[in-house]
């Protein structure tokens, strides 16, 4: 009777997680000063989620806030050559709305929204083609999918 509790116990932990199975994609960079991958760069301990000249982006662009820069992470297998997931202690990061400003002289893109809701920075992983998950949820290109 005791192992039959068990196994059920097992089978109900397990399929909690239904997206545990998957295998982690690129890898997880944390940026140097003045690095950039996809649309992260790191600026005076800051980071940008943005593209452009460095120059137009620290006068027009914000920092993104609440970041924890010693745990920032960024994975660096991008999509279409922007849209990275990032993550620190607190928040998974995507570039979710996107604004495109000034096109016709200097252009520069930038992320008004990029906090991934609901997805757990300690266990996300990126598996590809746009997707990552926390084991609980799938996310593609930052939002939940089912």
């Amino acid at each position: 009777m005791k192992i039959g509790g068990c196994f059920v116990i097992l089978f109900f932990l397990s399929s909690c997680k239904p997206y545990g199975d998957y295998k982690e994609q690129g890898c997880w960079m944390q940026l140097k000063e003045n690095e950039r991958i996809g649309f992260y760069w790191r600026y005076n301990d800051r980071i940008y989620a943005a593209l452009g000249d460095s120059a137009i982006l620290v006068k027009y662009v914000k920092p993104m806030e609440s970041i924890d820069i010693n745990s920032f992470y960024v994975n660096k297998e991008t999509i279409d050559g922007m849209g990275n997931y990032a993550k620190d202690k607190n928040n998974v990061y995507y570039p979710l709305r996107i604004i495109c400003a000034d096109a016709d002289t200097y252009g520069y893109e930038y992320a008004t929204e990029s906090i991934v809701k609901g997805a757990f920075p300690s266990s996300f992983r990126y598996v590809g083609e746009g997707k990552g998950t926390d084991g609980y949820t799938m996310y593609k290109y930052g939002r939940p999918v089912d």
